[in-house]
C-alpha cells in the first residue's frame, strides 16, 4: 500500500482509515485523484453516495491533502428533521479546519439559510476552513420539490463528486476486504493470512446492503472466530443464514397453528434474524436500520427467542 504525499509516520493509524483509497483497485485510484483536485480548490465540497462511510473517508482524504496532517476527526451528534443526524469536525494538529455536514439534504431549511448566509459572507474561506457535505439524496430534485435551498444546492454542486457504492466498484470488494483484514489482525493480535477460495468467493459475490460498514462487521467477525491460517466459508456470518422466501419461511413454521399472532410473530423472527445477519449480529446497528430502540430490540430477541 503506497503512502499519500504530505502523510507522515505519526498518520499510520489515518492510513489505515483511508487505505483502501489508495489500494490498487483503479476506481479507488480514481478517488484519490479527484480527492488530490479538489483540496486545491477553494470551495465547498459535495460528496454523494449511498455509503456513509465512503463519504467520510472521501471528506478525510480531501482534508488529508490540503492540511498534509490531521489530529483527529471528531462526531457530533445533532437533530434535524426529526433524526439523528452528524455534523462532523475534523481538526489540524493547529486548529479545526473542517466542518463536514452529513446528510446534509435533512438539515432545517432555516439552517440552509444560515449556513448559505455564511457562504456568501466569505465565513470559511477568510478563516481558511474546508466546508465539505455528504448526502445520498440528489440535492436538485429535493430543491425543485421545495424541500431543500436552491441557492445552497447551486453553491454545493459547484464541487461535487458521486462515488458508486462498493456493489458497484468492480473488484472494489475484494480490495476492501484484503484492507480490512490487516486492520483485524492488527486489532486482534492475529495473524490471520487470508480466505479460502470458496469464502473469499462469497464475500464478492454477496450483496452488500449497509455498505462498507456492514463488510468490516462481517470481516472483523470472521478474524476474531477464526481458529486457522485462512477463513473458512463456515465463519462468514451471514452463510448458512435464512435465504427463502419470506412465504416459504412463514408457512413452514406455522405447523397446525395457523394463527394471525403466530404468522407475525414467524415472520418478525425471520426479519429480525436476517437483519441481525446483515449487522454482522451488532444489535445497535439493527436497532438503526429497524428503526426501533435498542432496548425494544434486545426484548424483541427475548420475545421471539432469539440467541
Amino acid at each position: 500500500m503506497r503512502k499519500l504525499p504530505g502523510m507522515t509516520e505519526k498518520d499510520n493509524l489515518f492510513l489505515k482509515r483511508i487505505g483502501f483509497l489508495a489500494n490498487d483497485n483503479s476506481y479507488f485510484g480514481e478517488l484519490v485523484g479527484i480527492a488530490k483536485d479538489f483540496a486545491s480548490q477553494n470551495l465547498c465540497v459535495l460528496v454523494v453516495s449511498q455509503d456513509p462511510v465512503l463519504r467520510t473517508v472521501f471528506l478525510e482524504t480531501v482534508a488529508l491533502f490540503r492540511f498534509k496532517t490531521l489530529k483527529s476527526f471528531v462526531d457530533f451528534n445533532v437533530k434535524q428533521s426529526g433524526s439523528d443526524k452528524l455534523i462532523s469536525v475534523i481538526s489540524t494538529l493547529d486548529s479545526d479546519s473542517v466542518f463536514f455536514l452529513d446528510n446534509i439534504d435533512c438539515l432545517s431549511l432555516d439552517f440552509q439559510d444560515e449556513l448559505l448566509g455564511l457562504i456568501e459572507k466569505g465565513f470559511f474561506e477568510e478563516r481558511k476552513i474546508l466546508l465539505a457535505a455528504g448526502t445520498d439524496k440528489n440535492l436538485d430534485e429535493l430543491a425543485e420539490e421545495g424541500k431543500f435551498s436552491a441557492k445552497l444546492a447551486f453553491r454545493l454542486g459547484l464541487l461535487k463528486t458521486n462515488i458508486l457504492s462498493i456493489n458497484e466498484i468492480k473488484s472494489g470488494v475484494k480490495s476492501l476486504t484484503w484492507v480490512l483484514l490487516d486492520m483485524a489482525n492488527a486489532v486482534s493480535g492475529k495473524q490471520v493470512e487470508g480466505f479460502t477460495k470458496s469464502a473469499l468467493d462469497k464475500i464478492e459475490n454477496h450483496f452488500w446492503k449497509n455498505g462498507i460498514f456492514e463488510l468490516k462487521s462481517v470481516v472483523d467477525f470472521a478474524v476474531a472466530s477464526c481458529e486457522t491460517e485462512t477463513i473458512p466459508e463456515s465463519n462468514l456470518p451471514f452463510v448458512n443464514s435464512v435465504s427463502k422466501d419470506t412465504n416459504s419461511v412463514v408457512f413452514q413454521t406455522l405447523g397446525d397453528d395457523k394463527t394471525m399472532k403466530t404468522a407475525l410473530d414467524s415472520f418478525k423472527r425471520y426479519y429480525v434474524i436476517k437483519i441481525l445477519e446483515e449487522n454482522g449480529n451488532n444489535q445497535t446497528q439493527a436497532a438503526k436500520v429497524l428503526g426501533l430502540q435498542r432496548t425494544y430490540v434486545s426484548r424483541l430477541l427475548n420475545e421471539l427467542h432469539i440467541r
